[in-house]
């Protein structure tokens, strides 16, 4: 079957709703709240700041789903479960604390931190040029 449950999609769709939310609702009042900076260096520092703020906080909230999600893509030719189901067996494989759900998250987030730093930067530096017609 292919519909959401099928293959690990509703832990994607959570994921990405959720993380994408939370991100656009906060990028503006974080990197207001940062100082501001009459430099372009600076300007993209903070953006730079900003981004991997928003970005370690994401992944790092939403990281049991994406433990939840990999355990589903490694059960090869196996019934596809819910994401409850799934996320009732994970929990019980870590002897059901929170802690070992978050196994692995440092790489997650430093890996995140650059990332969305990077991003979030660059798409700013975008926005710029292409507002003020740079070609």
């Amino acid at each position: 079957s292919s519909g959401i449950n099928a293959e690990y999609g509703e832990a994607i769709l959570i994921r990405n709703c959720t993380t994408n939310c939370l991100f656009f609702l906060l990028r503006n009042p974080l990197r207001n709240s940062l100082p501001s900076t009459n430099t372009t260096r600076g300007k993209y520092a903070a953006d730079f700041v900003c981004g991997a703020c928003l970005g370690g906080m994401n992944s790092t909230l939403i990281y049991p789903v994406n433990v939840v999600k990999s355990y589903q893509q490694k059960q090869i030719n196996a019934v596809p479960e819910s994401l409850l189901t799934s996320c009732k067996k994970v929990l019980m494989e870590r002897d059901y604390k929170l802690r070992k759900l978050y196994y692995g998250v440092q790489l997650n987030l430093t890996r995140s931190i650059l990332s969305w730093g990077i991003i979030n930067a660059t798409y700013e530096l975008c926005i710029y040029m292409f507002g003020r017609g740079v070609s």
